[in-house]
This record gives C-alpha cells, sequence and structure tokens, in this order.
C-alpha cells in the first residue's frame, strides 16, 4: 500500500502555525485539496498529520478540533480525495517529541497497513521531517507554510528531499 502522510498546518491549511481552532475560518493552501484527490486517484491513502498544540494551549477543545478536521476532509471530498485516518502529534518544541511523533507515525503505519518504505510524509516542519527519517518513512519538505524558512536552517534530514507544495508531489506521485 502507498501512503502519504500530509501535514496540516502549512501544507494542507493556510495557517502555518495551528493557530486557526474554529472550523470557520479554515482555509485550505490553493491547490491542496485537489492534490489528495489527485494522489488517492493514483493509488495513494493519504493520512492527516495534525498537531496537538491547540489542544495542549487550551486554545480549543477537541470537539473545536473535529471540526476543524471535519470541514477539512469535505473540502477534500468535494474535490474527489478522501482523509483515510489523522494521526496526531506534539507540538515541535515538546520534550520528547521526536519519539512520541515516530511512534505515532508507526501507529498509523499499523493501523493502515503500510509499510515504512511506501509511506511518504509531506510537511513544512523540520521536526516532522526528522519523525518520518526516525520512522522509516521518506521526508517531504515543501515550500508552503514555514517551508522556505526550514529549508534555510539548512535543517533537513538526510534523504529529505524538497518540493514546491503539495501539487508538486501529487504530480510527482501520481502522475
Amino acid at each position: 500500500m502507498k501512503l502519504l502522510i500530509v501535514d496540516r498546518d502549512g501544507v494542507i491549511s493556510r495557517d502555518a502555525d495551528g493557530r486557526v481552532v474554529r472550523a470557520e475560518d479554515w482555509a485550505p493552501v490553493p491547490g491542496s485539496p485537489d492534490a489528495i484527490a489527485r494522489l488517492v486517484h493514483g493509488g495513494w491513502h493519504v493520512a492527516l498529520l495534525a498537531d496537538r498544540g491547540p489542544l495542549l494551549r487550551g486554545a480549543c477543545d477537541m470537539a473545536a478540533l473535529n471540526a476543524l478536521h471535519a470541514r477539512l476532509i469535505a473540502a477534500v471530498v468535494e474535490h474527489g480525495g478522501r482523509i483515510d485516518a489523522v494521526v496526531f502529534v506534539d507540538p515541535a518544541d515538546a520534550p520528547g517529541r521526536l519519539e512520541r511523533a515516530a511512534a505515532s507515525i508507526g501507529e498509523a503505519l499499523a493501523r493502515l497497513g503500510a509499510a515504512p518504505e511506501s509511506t511518504v510524509l509531506v510537511t513544512d516542519d523540520p521536526a516532522d521531517l526528522e519523525a518520518a527519517r526516525a520512522a522509516g518513512c521518506r521526508p517531504v519538505l515543501v515550500l508552503s507554510g514555514h517551508g522556505r524558512r526550514t529549508l534555510d536552517s539548512g535543517a533537513l534530514p538526510p534523504g529529505a528531499v524538497v518540493r514546491v507544495d503539495l501539487a508538486a508531489v501529487a504530480a510527482e506521485l501520481a502522475g
């Protein structure tokens, strides 16, 4: 099975900082719902990588976060795609985050029946790139969200590739 794990903030959602917590404030990165649909039609399963930061900061409760995800998923479905799972990780600055994020990714792989070597994780965040590598997945940095800052920092793990945005990833992976 081919699995794409895609970061919510800055890759699918315009909000690169995870500060949008109300469903009515959510907006997609242009082209991201279409890119997910293209991947799905190209034989990929898609999981959403969601930061638990808003919950931990007390900015919202789980019901509000679920409503935000429902709006995101509805936009993807409207464009002909689907989200097969939601994977939660701690914010990048949380102690022990790398190990817990890699474990969360591993749980998603097990739940969906995907092998790490056939899984791609797309993000704009250096901590997620490291978690992908630690879980054995292929890390892809996109330049949307904080991607340019991540690239400029030189924080790319070995094997990470850089693409302009999720649409470019979809064009490459789904043909």
